[in-house]
């Protein structure tokens, strides 16, 4: 791209000096537009490098919390998987103290009956 659009031709009968001075801030104004629209460019380039990198990123981030997600929902299922034993295990404990309970209450029973049998055997004799 060029910058330069008026040029000075110079002699008798030809343009003046005003027309002279307009082109040559022209071409100052056109140089230091191609020169911000370069900046510029290279601004863009590097804001879509940049861009790309953080695409990248963002991809890999998903990656990740997709596997987290997967990860999270395994140790879930192991949780509830363990919550299930363990009320099984509450159950049976509870299951099992109450027969402990009543294998007591039979033992006290058959001790008070054995004591009212020996009496009853005593009173007749």
């Amino acid at each position: 791209m060029q910058a330069k659009t008026y040029e000075s031709v110079q002699g008798l009968g030809k343009t003046g000096q005003e027309l002279e001075n307009f082109g040559n801030a022209q071409n100052q104004l056109n140089a230091d537009i191609l020169k911000e629209m370069r900046i510029m460019q290279l601004q863009a380039n590097m804001l879509t490098h940049h861009l790309k990198e953080a695409q990248e990123e963002i991809a890999k981030l998903k990656e990740e919390q997709v596997k987290y997600i997967l990860k999270l929902n395994q140790c879930k299922a192991e949780l509830d998987s363990i919550k299930h034993q363990l009320e099984k295990e509450d159950s049976f404990q509870a299951e099992t103290e109450a027969l402990r309970q009543e294998v007591d209450r039979l033992k006290l029973t058959a001790k008070l009956n054995s004591n009212a049998i020996a009496r009853l055997s005593h009173q007749d004799s």
